[in-house]
């Protein structure tokens, strides 16, 4: 699990079967050797918010109900800004 800020949407002319009507987002890490990631969410994340995602993508095909999905990181959870996170 990773602490990451969502930085965006995407969109896809083109994708696998198992991602068409699901919600992708950019998230970028905070951690800074981390590349930033493109994460399936169905907790409503919001451009600016800090988010959990994780990289278990046995949770993200899951998430899709396809087991050929090539999804793999998913937002876990959202950081609620009003409460101090210890690192």
């Amino acid at each position: 699990m990773r602490i990451a800020t969502i930085q965006g949407y995407a969109i896809s002319a083109t994708t696998h079967k198992s991602l068409a009507g699901q919600r992708l987002l950019l998230a970028v890490p905070v951690d800074a050797d981390l590349a930033p990631q493109l994460v399936l969410d169905n907790l409503g994340a919001a451009i600016g918010q800090r988010v959990l995602i994780s990289s278990d993508g046995s949770e993200a095909r899951k998430m899709v109900g396809d087991e050929s999905s090539p999804g793999r990181w998913t937002v876990c959870g959202i950081i609620d800004p009003e409460r101090s996170l210890a690192l």
